[in-house]
């Protein structure tokens, strides 16, 4: 129930879309536990939003029409060439998924080292991304009609969201995360789950769950 109404309300969670809904689970939201987690993808409380409430890429105007873009780094294109071969290899198109993975290669070895990096500002830079980021490129998007990019960027929303989750469980739980547990990485939509027992299906996209590979030993 939010502050100051009697009426329960309905949470949805921004990785998986999990409802937790006030009515039916009888315990209002606000006396959940901060460590709380979602029951389906394992996405911290924090990452819930009421129902109805825009996560914040729809609200957004559109920039200035004479804003410059900022040139890309060697790693963000790396990044970039990298997504394109993988789905050039949902496609079948084994060549053109294996010069993007070459150019890939290049990219990330023309990057100089971070000497500066922090966990604190890698979560400020996704944060920033969600915040202001996301929302600016979907508003011109919208605007141009392209909806190609449009759906491009809901899906790298989601996997933002998804890091963003667990950089908030890390800084929750440290080292005890990882301690004793499996990690698996749905080989679809990039979903990460933290766990022993895999779901049936990708919490996300809703594939089966052999389409996870395990990370590590």
């Amino acid at each position: 129930m939010t502050k100051g109404s009697e009426d329960p309300v309905r949470y949805i969670c921004s990785v998986c879309g999990y409802v937790y809904d006030e009515a039916k689970e009888k315990i209002p939201w606000a006396e959940l536990p901060e460590d709380w987690k979602c029951p389906l993808c394992g996405a911290a409380k924090s990452d819930f939003v009421p129902e109805g409430q825009a996560s914040g890429s729809a609200e957004a105007a559109a920039p200035a029409a004479e804003t410059e873009l900022k040139p890309l780094t060697a790693a963000e294109v790396s990044a970039l060439c990298s997504n394109l071969a993988k789905g050039c290899e949902k496609q079948y198109k084994a060549e053109l998924a294996e010069a993007f993975t070459g150019l890939a290669a290049w990219f990330g070895g023309q990057e100089r080292t971070v000497t500066d990096a922090s966990f604190e500002k890698l979560l400020e830079k996704v944060n920033a991304d969600l915040e202001s980021g996301f929302p600016a490129v979907n508003a011109v998007s919208r605007q141009e009609g392209d909806r190609g990019a449009l759906r491009a960027l809901t899906w790298s929303e989601k996997v933002t969201r998804i890091l963003k989750s667990l950089l908030t469980r890390y800084a929750q739980e440290g080292e005890a995360m990882l301690t004793d547990t499996q990690v698996y990485v749905c080989t679809i939509c990039g979903f990460v789950y933290v766990g022993n027992d895999l779901p049936d299906v990708c919490p996300v996209c809703k594939v089966p769950n052999f389409k996870f590979e395990k990370i590590g030993g």
